[in-house]
């Protein structure tokens, strides 16, 4: 994956997550200030009975509401269930469960209800009577059997609808996959490549994975909620359930249902984005495959060159789709970009040096993939050169890694420049020795070596005349800079062997006294073989 890829990923994903977050962060704040205030209010199991407006003397409205929801729970407990009758007295309007007070009805309960008190405690009365009726023909035995019944056939229902979805989604799966991979192949050789196989159809599994989780998850929660709410005890939990999965599901769709429009112009922006980096990668790489070629614009260039293209447009594409990222003026988006910015600026230095360093150097054309090159002390065939480091490959098949900031701090050596490099090496002999000879000698050992080429051809030359010897240098061309120490070693195994056939030592003499006769060299040996003298070739 290349930079301009990851930073358009990384930018996507922020999108998704701090759009989404921010959107919902609204909407979750609209929910919580839209609820009304506390009620209290009598309970039977999950009924709601009567609600308690007010309260009387030291007893508040919710403790009032909490001593009577105890009271009607006892007696639903008993059967049969007691007569409800409503007592008139001076000060309330009491509602009798046999010989128990079960409520009473003050005349402020009337006057916060709008009805007379009278009217209020026989309403009242009737609710109560409806409650414990219907609570306990929910709570019989039968009703549990019955439940128990539903629950059996929700769990088969479910059961069954699984088997069939996971065989219908199978065969549709494969349909829509075979219909779309012959569409993409169609789209894939009209775009000449541009929009490839993997492109489409990886979303599109992805896409179809999504719906088939969703589905499932949304049939097993259908039957759990059904299963909860055919029991009486359960069906509060049903209910809570409700509440915890749909609530959250609902300010979700209310928040991405608000982003929409924004995420509509983020997808074009990053779908021209893509066709443009796209369209850049098309033209760049066969440029460096030196199927297109402009003049000034070497095929070296095409790939790093692609590579700063594609990242200018992504870099301009993040900055026109900013606007339009839902939440993008919200305080939590603007922290993050901030800690991300602060990230990003205290851990990039070094990279940033490499990667303006990895530029630098490919636009000096100092050395390119495959040529033979000496950095510092280490020489090898180049066999990765990024934005970060330069990979060489030595003799001894290891593999270095440079960093390019170091490359542009030192020397360069590159012997594939011309595809034939010079190789050289040095010897010294003693005055004696006729140079004639040495240098016939020398030419005849690299005439020897394979690998050597004749054109140019080999040449000696005596750097200097040293105290006690002469120093020699034979230069030679080599054929294929990959081979340079093989060669290099072959060579010097053929001068040792061209010496030793003429009977000449390789050392350098030192003197510790003046000899006998002087270090010359009779004019007679000036030709010694294998030299010729001048005029026999």
């Amino acid at each position: 994956m290349s930079m301009a890829q990851v930073v358009l990923s990384f930018f996507l994903g922020f999108v998704l997550f701090t759009g989404v977050a921010s959107g919902a962060e609204p909407a979750l704040k609209a929910v919580e200030t839209a609820l009304p205030p506390s009620r209290h209010v009598v309970q039977l199991g999950d009924q709601e009975v009567v609600e308690i407006s007010k309260g009387f003397k030291a007893f508040s409205a919710e403790a009032r509401a909490r001593t009577i929801s105890r009271r009607i729970a006892e007696i639903a407990a008993e059967m049969p269930l007691p007569a409800l009758s409503v007592e008139e007295s001076d000060i309330s309007s009491d509602i009798m469960a046999g010989e128990q007070v079960l409520m009473s009805v003050f005349d402020a309960d009337a006057e916060a209800a709008g009805k007379p008190r009278a009217a209020l405690a026989a309403d009242h009365a009737r609710a109560f009577f409806e409650a414990l009726a219907r609570y306990q023909s929910t709570h019989s035995h039968e009703a549990l059997l019955t439940g128990a019944a539903k629950t059996a056939g929700t769990l088969l229902a479910l059961l069954a609808l699984l088997i069939l979805f996971e065989r219908g989604n199978r065969r549709l799966r494969e349909a829509i996959l075979k219909r779309a991979d012959t569409t993409i192949a169609d789209m894939e050789r009209k775009t000449f490549s541009l929009v490839r196989a993997n492109h489409i159809r990886v979303p599109l599994l992805a896409l179809l994975h999504g719906i088939r989780v969703t589905v499932l998850a949304l049939l097993i929660y259908a039957a759990i909620d059904l299963s909860l709410s055919y029991f009486p005890q359960t069906r509060r939990f049903a209910a809570q359930l409700s509440d915890l999965v749909l609530g959250p599901l609902g300010n979700l769709g209310s928040s991405v249902l608000t982003a929409i429009p924004g995420l509509l112009v983020i997808a074009i922006i990053v779908l021209i984005t893509r066709w443009l980096t796209r369209s850049s990668a098309f033209i760049f790489d066969r440029v460096a495959d030196g199927r297109i070629h402009f003049e000034g614009f070497y095929p070296e260039w095409a790939i790093p060159t692609r590579r700063i293209i594609n990242l200018l447009l992504v870099v301009g594409a993040v900055m026109i789709a900013y606007p339009y990222i839902p939440g993008s003026d919200s305080a939590a988006f603007k922290g993050v970009s901030i800690f991300l910015g602060v990230l990003f600026s205290l851990g990039s230095s070094g990279v940033i040096s490499n990667v303006v360093t990895g530029f630098m150097i490919t636009y000096m054309r100092a050395f390119k993939v495959g040529d033979v090159v000496k950095i510092g002390e280490t020489t090898g065939v180049v066999v990765e050169s990024s934005l970060l480091v330069t990979r060489l490959r030595t003799i001894r098949n290891i593999e270095i890694t440079v960093p390019n900031a170091q490359i542009l701090n030192g020397q360069v050596t590159n012997f594939s420049v011309t595809g034939k490099p010079t190789v050289s090496t040095q010897l010294t002999i003693g005055y004696d020795t006729p140079w004639r000879q040495v240098h016939a000698m020398l030419l005849g050992a690299a005439a020897r070596t394979p690998g050597i080429v004749d054109q140019p051809p080999a040449f000696v030359l005596q750097t200097a005349l040293e105290d006690f010897y002469i120093r020699y240098e034979l230069m030679c061309v080599v054929e294929t800079p990959e081979r340079m120490p093989h060669i290099l070693s072959r060579l010097h195994q053929n001068i040792l062997d061209t010496f030793n056939e003429h009977g000449v030592q390789i050392m350098s003499p030192h003197f510790i006294d003046n000899p006998d006769s002087p270090a010359l060299v009779p004019k007679s040996q000036w030709h010694a073989a294998p030299a010729r003298p001048p005029g026999e070739g």
